[in-house]
């Protein structure tokens, strides 16, 4: 029994400690480790950077539109069991004028494959958290805030159920787009669903008791 208990406190601990379970959700490494580039096929002069541009916080992830109209970003997909609940968080500031929209987007699929197309349909139910400039939680220019403070009233507040492997993403697109910044970026898995996948655990070890 005690190893069965050690076995479970390990597992919330170890995925507390992960946090994230994303590679470089914080940019920390300057560069695009972990994260995968993704566009819509129509779209011109994307920008991807990682940069510390304030001076302060360390290096965060830019996308930039330089003038030109589109949709891309950026994905990261995780394994977890299935039946895990996962929660997404992170920070953002960004300025996407008047025909635009910044996104960042959370869902489940049993297995790796296609998410950048996934993440350029951009169905509703994948997006965590939204500004647009259409009077989606304005304003359209904003300074360093938690993306969760621009919920999307049809998406899924930043939580999902695991079919197997869970993908991050992040979007900047408009007529012509403006610019985004995030960092921080967590994927994290509830303690609740961790204890509720170990539980088969203690029932195996009282069969063989």
């Amino acid at each position: 029994m005690r190893t069965i208990v050690f076995g479970m406190a390990l597992l919330v601990g170890v995925s507390a400690a992960n946090g994230a379970w994303l590679v470089n959700g914080d940019f920390s490494t300057s560069d695009e480790t972990g994260w995968n580039r993704w566009r819509a096929p129509w779209g011109a002069t994307e920008n991807w950077s990682v940069a510390d541009t304030d001076g302060a916080n360390g290096p965060e992830g830019e996308l930039y539109g330089a003038g030109g109209n589109g949709s891309f970003g950026w994905y990261q997909g995780v394994a977890m069991p299935v039946g895990m609940v996962a929660t997404v968080s992170a920070d953002w500031r960004g300025d996407i004028g008047g025909a635009g929209w910044a996104e960042l987007m959370l869902w489940s699929q049993p297995a790796p494959g296609g998410e950048g197309n996934r993440a350029d349909v951009g169905n509703a139910a994948d997006i965590a958290y939204k500004k647009d400039s259409w009077g989606m939680n304005p304003p359209t220019a904003w300074g360093w805030q938690p993306a969760a403070l621009s919920p999307h009233p049809s998406g899924n507040g930043g939580t999902v159920v695991s079919q197997g492997w869970v993908v991050v993403g992040t979007k900047l697109g408009g007529f012509p787009m403006g610019w985004v910044q995030y960092d921080n970026i967590t994927l994290t898995p509830e303690p609740a669903s961790i204890l509720l996948l170990a539980l088969p655990l203690l029932f195996v070890r009282r069969r063989r008791a």
